[in-house]
């Protein structure tokens, strides 16, 4: 009996195993069939992509164009108006049906603590449908990030669009570095520099391209710096002696110079200032070290460690400057730091003549206002533009209209230090 009981569990057990595998088998079977099945038709899939991509037509890289993004188009902008004056003066420009952007310079302080505010405006009119509301709060962010300003109002009455509402939104961004605030010393500030901007010798208006956009090196850079009406007057290196790192370069001085910063770095560079023209110019080269504000500490320490060498590099240049931020990159803030090194010949204008004597004395520039220094210099910058005008294509540029202008070019013009162009306005193109 015992014998009988092995023999049967034996064989049940032989008859487990056996259905155990036939049902692994066919498993196997099945998921073989299905793999081959979709194996087929990725490859089927994959022959009518590469046909597809046959088709395609091929960019100068050789490669075929990637899909274009839908977005691109719809952040394409034109520009509804511009002018001088005050955020007030725009309201004849808004319209109450559409969306629209606007970048506004406010002035702030005087002097070496003279600075520009830019205000970006978000204007969606009463009247605007709410399909469109909907559509712009999408786009929003982006939009906003174009205009890179440093304060952001939204409005949509008129009503709101005057210097004292703004004001009173963003009280915080138009305290002056001395700690004062007032609507009406910005009007005055504003008034006066529409007034020497008017008075000042014409500048191309546009935006010239940097040495970055031309592929030039440092060295022809810094050769053409050193002349004294050279196709450069600026130039930023990276913290590296050998080879020399070229960071940027422009023609347009201390307003182009300070577009092109980067806060994250530090950098060395050569800046070269001239005050008056003709026979009473006088050219200064400065040295320049630029720290920016978020730069982190062990870096800061590493890069400003090679100071020395990269002033070996850079000189020869008559005085130094350290800039901590954007903020210090200003031209009345420049001015005010090298004016105790200048001494320019027939510099006061209200005293200049049509032929200035050969014994005339020349001035040191702290007999002098800031205004008039800082005239004096926009007139050296014109004489150099002109100089080099043909080099960098500005006859064609300056006879563009203003509807011919791309927006990024006319927003560049409203953060011009130097221009009389304080506002614009733009939507959707």
């Amino acid at each position: 009996k015992e014998k009988e009981e092995k023999k049967e569990k034996e064989e049940k057990k032989e008859k487990e195993e056996k259905k155990e595998k036939e049902e692994k088998k066919e498993k196997e079977e099945k998921t073989g069939f299905f793999s081959s099945l979709f194996s087929k038709k990725d490859k089927k899939a994959e022959a009518a992509r590469e046909e597809k991509k046959d088709e395609e037509p091929l960019d100068a890289s050789g490669s075929a164009p990637k899909p274009a993004q839908s977005w691109v188009k719809t952040l394409t902008l034109k520009c509804d108006g511009t002018g001088p004056g005050m955020i007030d003066d725009m309201q004849a420009v808004l319209d109450d049906s559409k969306v629209q952007f606007c970048l506004v310079k406010v002035p702030v302080g005087s002097g070496t603590f003279a600075r520009n505010k830019m205000i970006y405006v978000e204007w969606v009119g009463e009247n605007v449908p709410v399909m469109k509301r909907a559509k712009h709060i999408q786009k929003g962010a982006e939009i906003k990030e174009m205009f890179d300003s440093t304060a952001t109002y939204a409005c949509s009455s008129k009503a709101e669009v005057t210097l004292e509402d703004v004001a009173k939104e963003l009280k915080g961004t138009f305290v002056t570095d001395s700690g004062s605030f007032s609507t009406a010393d910005i009007r005055a500030e504003m008034e006066k520099r529409i007034k020497a901007a008017a008075e000042a010798p014409a500048v191309p208006r546009g935006p010239r391209k940097t040495a970055k956009d031309m592929n030039i090196t440092a060295e022809f850079v810094l050769k053409e710096l050193r002349k004294n009406l050279g196709r450069f007057n600026w130039v930023l290196l990276e913290p590296s002696a050998s080879p020399l790192k070229l960071f940027n370069a422009g023609s347009k001085s201390i307003d182009e110079m300070a577009q092109h910063l980067d806060e994250t770095r530090v950098l060395y560079g050569l800046l070269r200032l001239g005050f008056g023209s003709g026979a009473f110019r006088r050219t200064k080269w400065i040295g320049v070290t630029f720290v920016g504000d978020k730069v982190k500490a062990i870096q800061r320490g590493q890069e400003l460690g090679q100071k020395g060498d990269m002033e070996g590099v850079l000189k020869p240049f008559s005085n130094t400057l350290e800039m901590q931020g954007a903020k210090e990159v200003t031209v009345p803030a420049i001015i005010g730091r090298v004016k105790p090194f200048l001494v320019i010949d027939d510099f006061d204008k209200s005293k200049r003549k049509d032929a200035a004597p050969a014994d005339a004395a020349p001035l040191e520039a702290t007999e002098v206002t800031d205004e008039a220094l800082e005239e004096a210099f926009r007139e050296a910058l014109a004489e150099e533009i002109a100089e080099n005008a043909e080099y960098w294509g500005d006859d064609d540029e300056q006879a563009a209209g203003d509807d011919n202008r791309s927006y990024t070019a006319i927003i560049n013009d409203i953060k011009d230090g130097a221009s009389a162009i304080s506002w614009g306005v733009f939507s959707y193109a």
